[in-house]
């Protein structure tokens, strides 16, 4: 691994942990959030209604012919009862909206009935005392929750007394509320709710779930859902009872419409035949003939016989007609289905079957899928084909009809011509009492399809056999309070997290270290924790074992290393972006520091606007720098000892001059800082910000080096474009940054143990005394708080 591949690694589990330590230190916010979103939920729930799950199973005889006569004659002849089912277009038909609709109306489940257990509210059915129907609703009432208080001879609905069984007007409406037998009284007061018919059909259509477990077999699993228990497994029972009576109905459909048809020959039959009978009887008394001679009976026999062969011939070809109109129709609703009465062929009578089970299908789909849908199309291809199929057995069935007619007809004029040999008075009976024999032989033939049609009716049987009747469960499936409170404590741990991650990103401040990093590559060559002690700002000390002095040695220790000259004599100058990033306060604990070292050190407050570095130290006299570089003063007369430090020095700034730019940037500067320099080891310049005045710009040219102020929680981030900027065109002698003031009670990037290497590859550990002195300043050290070895640069 490369070396930058290495820093990277390293930079983001340093990352890692930062945010660990970060988020540890707010502890607390995550324990209250996570006891306040579990209480939030359980009393959310506790106001949540209970749903439950009610579920049938039912088997769907996929290739069983309805009717239990179709292995009698009638059936063999008439195959219009046949069915098979298609388990994935049942599925559609059982949430269908139809079917649904004739469900809620039945049920009038448009009604909710309901009584309040606590803070929840539980929806009942059977259980509720009333039955509320309303005969003419106000639009206003919808959706309306009304109180209904159950009496012994009337209820109460809203204030308005509604007397059992008497339609009353309230403010639902022209409303009729029954008693319902046999139901419990165990709430005298329930919370009645009209919803809108359409909206209740659409849920009980969609809530509808049908699983079919076992694609082998035609086992459906009808499952629904509702708050009321009993509600949900009374629809399962009346929509299986609606789908079986809707099928029952399919079936019969073309023995209808054969039963309507053979009532409607045998009336015409009837009144035939009575007419012909009567006929006879008047030509036998106005005749004197008595009966027919055996010669003519003869006869007449050969011709019944014939007649009734041609009349079963014309009959099918007249039901050949009406299929034929039928598959003419393209679909038009107002003409009637074809019956199939007397056709010979078992072939064509299938194929009719099989087309009406089609189009019933189809005409059962289109209520819940498009018309362009693939199951339509399909049905579709399957109906066109049909039709070809039945108009080809048509033609071929014709034409032997139409042959065997003219056989018929041809046998009966041989007949006829045998029958004028007979006396015209006999003949004349003849005739007749052959017309009688052709309506009676047909009135008998429809007499016996009527029945045969009939007993169709009490031997068809429905596909569906129900397995299981409808159960609803006894315990509730929603809600899932495991979910719930799962939800709950994911809220209560994440919340904190994003509260914490947006408070940084929105901070306007520089907070991490990697903020600065990820925008300038000045390096960073030092770091001050905040001090605790507000009463003196000097913390260091020939002694003081704190971990403020030693980040200050630490920092000493990097800028005596970055001496680019390689001697001894060093010009620092110590600026910041604004006022209050502790110039001064750095300014005066490193000059201590380096005093410590043995360095000769002078201040210079060269801030002549705002001056601290004087207060810091007492300082009270009025001569200073500014008296210097107007001739007021001579440089002895401005140099001050500080008290406690050997060789520490110290330049105040004296008053404050009107033009401080105009002084600093005169020969008198220049001069001071030659003399300073032949005199002192380290020259410390406490400048004003950059920021605001450009007074540390024209002092750089003296220096050396150049320590750059960063406040942890104070600098803006808005000034590290600037300060690469001054880094990267060198407006500064080799400019590094100091990061003071940080807080290590809040989110900053600190770990135990510190260490620096300031992007020079240097570690430095201070030890002072001897071991035992050492041991003890490290067990300080670990005390007051984590070090920095995540400030390494990468």
């Amino acid at each position: 691994m490369t070396a930058s591949g290495q820093s990277e690694s390293q930079f983001g589990q340093e990352y890692i942990k930062f945010l660990a330590t970060k988020y540890l230190r707010n502890w607390y916010w995550f324990v209250v959030t996570l006891l306040l979103s579990l209480v939030g939920m359980f009393a959310y729930l506790t106001t949540l209604k209970y749903t439950y799950s009610a579920q049938a199973s039912i088997l769907i005889k996929e290739d069983d012919r309805a009717g239990g006569a179709s292995k009698q004659d009638l059936m063999e002849e008439l195959d219009m009862f046949g069915s098979k089912k298609q388990v994935e277009n049942e599925i559609e038909i059982f949430k269908s909206y139809k079917l649904a609709e004739k469900v809620v109306d039945d049920l009038g489940l448009d009604m909710v009935y309901s009584y309040k257990d606590r803070w929840r509210i539980r929806d009942i059915y059977r259980d509720a005392p009333v039955v509320v129907k309303v005969l003419k609703p106000l639009e206003a009432a919808y959706d309306l929750p009304v109180n209904v208080t159950v009496a012994a001879s009337a209820a109460t609905l809203d204030g308005v007394i509604c007397p059992y069984g008497k339609a009353t007007q309230t403010p639902l409406g022209l409303v009729l509320i029954t008693k319902r037998p046999n139901a419990p009284l165990k709430h005298k007061t329930i919370q009645v709710t009209m919803n809108h018919r359409e909206a209740v059909i659409k849920s009980f259509s969609r809530g509808l779930r049908v699983s079919q477990p076992n694609k082998s077999a035609s086992v459906l699993f009808l499952t629904m859902e509702d708050t009321a228990p009993d509600r949900a497994a009374t629809y399962l029972d009346r929509l299986l009872y609606f789908y079986e009576l809707s099928s029952l109905q399919d079936k019969n459909r073309v023995a209808a419409n054969t039963l309507r048809f053979v009532e409607d020959r045998l009336g015409i039959i009837s009144r035939e035949l009575t007419s012909v009978e009567g006929d006879i009887q008047r030509y036998k008394t106005n005749s004197g003939i008595v009966d027919l001679s055996s010669e003519s009976n003869l006869f007449l026999d050969k011709v019944k016989e014939n007649d009734a062969q041609l009349s079963q011939v014309n009959i099918q070809l007249g039901t050949l007609r009406e299929i034929e109109n039928y598959l003419a129709s393209k679909g038009d609703t107002r003409v009637v289905t074809p019956a199939t009465v007397g056709l010979d062929s078992p072939t064509l009578t299938a194929l009719v079957g099989n087309l009406l089970e089609l189009e019933s299908q189809r005409e059962k789909l289109v209520r819940t899928v498009p018309e362009k849908s693939v199951p339509i199309e399909t049905i579709d291809e399957q109906i066109r084909t049909t039709k070809r199929n039945i108009g080809d057995n048509v033609l071929t069935l014709r034409r032997i009809l139409v042959s065997t007619q003219n056989s018929l007809q041809t046998t009966n004029k041989r007949i006829e011509a045998t029958i004028r040999t007979i006396p015209q008075k006999e003949r004349q009976l003849l005739d007749i009492s052959r017309q009688a024999s052709i309506k009676g032989n047909l009135y008998n033939y429809l007499l016996q399809k009527r029945e045969e049609t009939a007993m169709s009716f009490a031997s068809t049987v429905s596909d569906l056999r129900v397995i299981d009747d409808a159960k609803a469960e006894p315990s509730p499936v929603k809600p899932v309070k495991r979910n719930y409170y799962l939800v709950a404590l994911l809220v209560g741990l994440l919340l904190p997290v994003l509260v914490l991650w947006l408070l940084d990103y929105f901070n306007s401040k520089i907070s991490r270290k990697s903020q600065i990093e990820d925008v300038t590559e000045a390096p960073i060559i030092g770091e001050v924790i905040q001090s605790d002690d507000t009463s003196s700002p000097l913390e260091i000390t020939a002694k003081s074992r704190s971990l403020l002095s030693e980040q200050i040695r630490a920092l000493r220790t990097n800028i005596q290393f970055f001496n680019p000259d390689g001697g001894t004599k060093q010009t620092i100058l110590i600026t910041s972006s604004i006022s209050g990033e502790g110039k001064s306060f750095i300014s005066l604990n490193l000059g201590a520091s380096l005093a410590i070292a043995e360095k000769k050190v002078v201040m210079l407050e060269l801030d002549m606007r705002k001056p601290k570095l004087h207060r810091y130290i007492n300082e009270t006299s009025p001569k200073g720098l500014s008296s210097y570089l107007s001739g007021q003063a001579t440089m002895d007369e401005i140099i001050k000892p500080v008290p406690g430090y050997e060789n520490l020095f110290f330049i105040p700034c004296g008053i404050l001059p009107p033009n401080p730019s105009e002084l600093i940037s005169g020969d008198k500067m220049r001069y001071l800082f030659e003399n300073l320099r032949e005199h002192f080891d380290v020259v410390i310049a406490d400048t004003p910000p950059v920021g605001l005045v450009t007074d540390a710009n024209i002092l750089a040219k003296h220096a050396t080096m150049t320590l750059y102020i960063v406040r942890h929680l104070y600098t803006g981030k808005g000034f590290l474009k600037n300060i690469d900027t001054l880094y990267r065109e060198k407006r500064f002698p080799n400019m590094c940054l100091v990061i003071n003031g940080i807080d290590i009670k809040k989110d900053f990037e600190y770990n135990y143990g510190y260490g620096y290497d300031a992007g020079y590859g240097y570690m430095y550990r201070s030890t002072y005394g001897n071991e035992d002195d050492t041991s003890a300043t490290a067990k300080k050290v670990t005390k007051k708080g984590p070090g920095f070895d995540f400030w390494n640069r990468k």
